[in-house]
């Protein structure tokens, strides 16, 4: 009984003590006059999240390199509208793996045009797959630059007028291989790790400032980029990643963007992504997540064993398969 009255008294404390101490979040629910800037916003996620909050209101600008699909991703974003008359859904053609100077002169230009950026969503990127130690150093330099300096460079750009306005709302889209390395992942795994790490330490300088950031752990999503993907994954990784499932680029835009608004520091879409964010996510989401890692940690990490244990086993007949076809090429 003693027991039960100490463990209440303790929740309690703890409950008042997130009260008291985390920021308090202001909840938006809709995007009016709002500028909404999506990088990779040609296709896929980026796409889907920009049509959303076109839908809520926003000014909307894609940002990404192929001319060709902007123009058609700003005819698929204006059909969504809230009122056509009024919004401005524009695109803007540029490398974000280019010097930082002309990631931030785009941005200035950006801002004078339609007004500031009230939210940035870092969701440009690319996947390579491959083992490590087979892959092209090129490759490796192209992926870190584009998944980590593609987020940290526009990042880098808005955040000083963000806190100066006490005001906005930044989104990294990451991957659930952030928080799992996973065969055939490593190269893109690391730079996915780096945007994770970048952003929950982001979100710690932005305490107090009034503007806030989000982290999105998309599994794999029906996209254009998984398409390329599948190209280089070999098959053990298909069948791995292939666990979580295939989920719609709609449906995954769409609870970013409606996630971000609600305050969430973390944005997951499947079970995996619950399970891993409580195991291993390091920021401070709510008190049920805080009483679920105090009471439920152990269980959850035991939970998981089974699963990557599966991954081994799966890895092992990989190898095999494949020393076996080495073995026959070289009998011939």
């Amino acid at each position: 009984m003693i027991m039960y009255v100490v463990l209440i008294i303790a929740i309690c404390i703890l409950v008042a003590a997130l009260h008291l101490y985390l920021d308090k979040k202001v909840i938006y629910t809709n995007l009016h006059n709002r500028h909404v800037v999506v990088t990779g916003g040609s296709s896929g996620i980026g796409k889907a999240a920009a049509k959303e909050a076109a839908s809520l209101g926003a000014n909307v600008t894609v940002i990404g390199r192929d001319v060709g699909k902007l123009e058609k991703a700003v005819k698929e974003i204006s059909a969504k509208c809230l009122d056509n008359s009024k919004q401005r859904i524009q695109y803007a053609p540029l490398d974000v793996t280019s010097d930082y100077k002309t990631i931030e002169d785009c941005f200035t230009s950006l801002e004078t045009e339609i007004g500031p950026i009230f939210m940035l969503i870092n969701c440009a990127g690319m996947c390579i797959c491959g083992e490590f130690d087979k892959m092209q150093i090129e490759d490796i330099k192209q992926m870190i630059d584009l998944n980590y300096f593609g987020s940290a460079y526009p990042t880098r750009c808005v955040l000083p007028k963000m806190k100066k306005r006490k005001e906005g709302i930044i989104v990294f889209v990451s991957s659930e291989a952030a928080l799992i390395g996973i065969f055939g992942y490593s190269a893109y795994s690391a730079g996915k790790w780096a945007v994770r790490g970048l952003a929950e330490a982001v979100s710690m300088e932005m305490v107090g400032t009034g503007v806030r950031m989000m982290l999105s752990f998309p599994p794999d999503t029906d996209t254009p980029g998984l398409k390329e993907e599948n190209l280089t994954k070999p098959e053990v990784t298909k069948a791995i990643s292939g666990t979580g499932g295939l989920h719609a680029p709609d449906i995954v835009g769409k609870q970013m963007i409606q996630d971000a608004l609600v305050g969430k520091n973390y944005s997951v879409y499947s079970f995996s992504g619950h399970l891993l964010i409580i195991i291993y996510g390091g920021l401070i989401e709510n008190a049920s997540q805080i009483l679920t890692q105090i009471c439920f940690m152990s269980c959850l990490r035991a939970f998981l064993i089974p699963t990557l244990l599966s991954f081994h086993n799966l890895i092992r007949k990989y190898r095999k398969v494949t020393n076996e076809s080495e073995q026959s090429q070289k009998t011939k």
